[in-house]
């Protein structure tokens, strides 16, 4: 019997949402769910693993129902009714029929009857088992997937049952027990209860929004709550907001990664015609078939995307100081736009809002385009982006640059900052000024910022470490239309003296077990910013490091950094703020002392936990060479149990000899020491 493998690139990524993790589960067994409806109990079963799955497909199940009280009152011994001695999965007329029907039940049909579900991991053996049991295991899924969209199918392979032989009044426990021979694999059963006629309510999707855009209504809601109860929905569409209509053959699941984003919501994307009202609602449809409540409606228009953006094809000034700016549009697309906003500014890079006009306007008038010479228009969309024309400068004729401005003048600190001022022009049009800088004399003058300063100061910043002992300023002013005055006679800033640090003085090195100390001193200078501390090892002079200690009023440092019974080079440089390093001290040898470790030092201890024993170990932070955990095997001989072990860490011995004495022993190799070793046992 064939299959068609329908919709398979879409289950690769799902899992049954009936029965969450029981692949996690050590012991196979079978999960049941039960829905209660006025005149009816509906069942469906599964197996927590894949193997079992197979088994139970081959062997069935028996499915009992045991009457465990009526009106209330408990029976003294439950009432045992036979619902059926036997169901698994057999090719028949009838699921024929029920495959051509659904096309969920032909994936069902394919994963339990179709001849292959191919996974190629190469020829050799063990590639060929692991390809069986990755089939076995897609099967598994693809069916407990299709299974949980397709009731009458699941029903009619033995997965699924109807009672409607039912008693009011009554409370019933449905058993479900694995027909499969013990010897071949141990299947614990399943057990639902449930009370005749209390039926639940089944909630309506939450958080429906929909957006709708060029592509289509894009629709999403939250499905992390009720993904235990709704492992699908169904869309709905209408036109009017009462007559609905499904919108696809198969309800609608989540297909994104749950691992990386579990909360993420269900979203589908529907094409509809633009310019047209859609109302949209979803309801979720339990694995055993049963649709829930409807949502809230969500309603939209789609629009297409807009083309063409507007552009500004001229303007005309005005006797009274302002412009008359004129744009195009295409006019067929008017409807998508909700108008027209005039944008301003003062440099061609912040752009701020003037008006906003209609979008059938193509003209605008500036009342006063002084200040502001730079515009755009932008088109408002009412679906998407806005859209904004090229820049047009509007400026009226000016060609008279403001007056030279005066009273330049300037003060440099010890660190190089240099403060400028000067007097403030008269003009009434004037903008601002530009500020220019040279290193020598007769040099071009550069300008010191990209814009225009406001005011009539700035702080400017010079290195104060080159050759250059002056540097030379000049100004010039700017008006509103960019007309720009004559250079100012420059000015002379005459750099301060720039003497380096004199070198600091090692004066005491001490070797102890906590590391190297270094003591100096140094000179008394009011621009030191601190120190820079240099080692190398005597027979490794491409080993340094150094240190940077940012504290002028330190005299000492201790290095931690260093090993036992090595000789080490130190010297010292002293820097100012202004970055100027005083040549290295003299070179001071010292010989790291030799660290004592003694058995106090370690701790390793050996505890009983509820799965074994706990064995935990610390051992010195310096000079470890290796952590060696050794343990008396069966026949009584130390062997190594662990090796090159953390300096500090845990871990627990499941494999204990009970009855016996359990013995470990810690070995820790220390540079310059010979092994220290700690032993322990535990008696079980």
């Amino acid at each position: 019997m064939l299959y068609s493998r329908y919709l398979l690139f879409a289950l690769v990524c799902c899992f049954s949402y009936l029965y969450g993790s029981g692949q996690k589960l050590v012991q196979p067994r079978i999960h049941v769910r039960t829905e209660v409806h006025q005149d009816r109990v509906l069942l469906r079963w599964v197996a927590s693993d894949a193997k079992s799955w197979q088994l139970l497909n081959k062997y069935g199940v028996k499915l009992e129902r045991l009457t465990v009280a009526r009106d209330g009152v408990l029976l003294d011994k439950p009432e045992v009714a036979l619902l059926a001695e036997q169901l698994r999965p057999m090719e028949s007329d009838r699921l024929k029929e029920l495959v051509d029907r659904y096309p969920m039940g032909a994936v069902i049909a394919q994963a339990i009857f179709g001849e292959s579900f191919e996974v190629s991991l190469g020829d050799s053996p063990i590639s060929k088992a692991i390809a069986l049991d990755e089939e076995r295991q897609q099967r598994y899924l693809f069916a407990l997937y299709a299974a949980d969209l397709c009731f009458p199918v699941a029903k009619e392979v033995g997965w699924g049952f109807e009672d409607v032989k039912l008693q009011s009044g009554e409370r019933y426990l449905y058993r479900v027990s694995s027909l499969v021979p013990k010897k071949e694999l141990a299947i614990e059963g399943g057990a639902a209860f449930v009370v005749v006629g209390d039926t639940e309510r089944l909630p309506q999707p939450m958080e429906l929004s929909a957006q709708f855009g060029p592509a289509g209504a894009y629709l999403s809601w939250d499905y992390n709550r009720l993904s235990s109860l709704y492992p699908a929905y169904w869309i709905e569409r209408s036109e009017d907001g009462v007559s609905f209509s499904r919108i696809s053959e198969l309800p609608i699941t989540r297909m994104s990664d749950t691992d990386k984003n579990p909360h993420a919501p269900i979203t589908y994307l529907d094409s509809i015609p633009y310019r047209k009202t859609y109302y949209y609602r979803v309801a979720g449809v339990t694995p055993l078939g049963t649709q829930g409540a409807y949502s809230a409606t969500v309603s939209g228009i789609a629009y297409p995307a807009v083309k063409s953006a507007p552009q500004i094809e001229g303007y005309h000034f005005d006797l009274h100081g302002g412009a008359r700016i004129q744009w195009s549009f295409a006019t067929e697309e008017e409807d998508l736009i909700e108008g027209f906003r005039i944008l301003r500014s003062r440099d061609d890079k912040l752009y701020l809002p003037l008006d906003s006009v209609p979008a059938t306007q193509r003209m605008y008038t500036i009342a006063e385009v002084t200040g502001y010479p730079y515009y755009r228009l932008q088109a408002k969309v009412k679906r998407g982006m806005p859209l904004t024309s090229s820049q047009v400068l509007i400026q009226p004729i000016d060609s008279i640059p403001p007056s030279v401005p005066e009273g330049l003048k300037a003060t440099i600190d010890s660190l190089g900052w240099v403060h400028l001022s000067w007097q403030a022009g008269q003009e009434g049009d004037l903008h601002g000024y530009r500020l220019y800088r040279a290193e020598t004399e007769g040099e071009e003058f550069i300008p010191i910022t990209s814009e225009a300063i406001i005011g009539t100061s700035y702080i400017d910043s010079v290195r104060l470490d080159n050759l250059n002992v002056e540097v030379y300023y000049a100004l010039t002013s700017l008006d509103r239309h960019y007309n720009q005055s004559e250079m100012s006679r420059p000015i002379v800033v005459r750099k301060p003296a720039c003497i380096p640090p004199a070198a600091p003085l090692i004066v005491e090195t001490k070797a102890t077990e906590e590391g190297n100390s270094i003591r100096w001193e140094a000179g008394r200078d009011k621009f030191l910013e601190g120190f820079l501390l240099t080692r190398t090892e005597q027979n490794d002079s491409l080993n340094r490091k150094s240190w940077l200690i940012e504290d002028a009023t330190a005299v000492s440092y201790k290095d931690k950094e260093v090993e036992a019974g090595k000789t080490y080079i130190y010297q010292m440089t002293a820097y100012t703020a202004n970055k100027l390093y005083s040549p290295p001290s003299p070179a001071v040898k010292l010989l790291s002392r030799r660290a004592s470790t003694k058995t106090r030092d370690i701790s390793f201890t050996a505890e009983l936990h509820p799965d074994g024993i706990a064995l935990k170990w610390r051992a010195p932070k310096q000079g470890v060479i290796s952590v060696t955990l050794y343990k008396v095997d069966a026949s009584g001989k130390m062997g190594i149990y662990r090796e090159n072990l953390l300096q500090e860490g845990e871990l627990i011995d499941t494999e204990v000899a009970q009855g016996k004495k359990n013995e470990y022993m810690l070995v820790v190799k220390v540079r310059g020491n010979k092994p220290i070793s700690i032993r322990k046992e535990v008696q079980l």
